[in-house]
């Protein structure tokens, strides 16, 4: 009689630890798909960031007294442009190899009093 409770408190043990070790390989298997998918949305999401592109460049004359900043697009982009930020907050694409464009970076970076 004293086996039979000795072999049915080990398999009562076994089959404990057998069920822990299987929640834990599911917890385990969760962990690292949750892992996958975030790190997978992450760079989804980061190919999108800050890629404003220019399709085209302004025509016009660039307004030097109503620029405030300017920065050029993501290299992503398939065309160089320099974005000026106008103090309306109108955004006009411009050609960084024209030389008005050029005047108009030095100009905002060094305004005159």
């Amino acid at each position: 009689m004293l086996g039979t409770k000795t072999s049915r408190r080990t398999m009562k043990t076994f089959t404990s630890a057998f069920g822990t070790m299987r929640s834990l390989q599911m917890l385990l298997l969760a962990a690292l798909l949750l892992g996958t998918f975030l790190q997978h949305a992450r760079a989804a999401r980061a190919t999108n960031v800050g890629r404003e592109c220019c399709l085209d460049y302004f025509k016009g004359a660039i307004p030097i007294r109503k620029l405030v900043s300017w920065y050029k697009t993501s290299v992503e982009c398939s065309r160089d442009a320099i974005v000026f930020v106008t103090v309306q907050g109108k955004l006009i694409c411009a050609d960084p190899k024209d030389k008005h464009v050029k005047k108009a970076i030095r100009l905002v970076k060094n305004p005159r009093p």
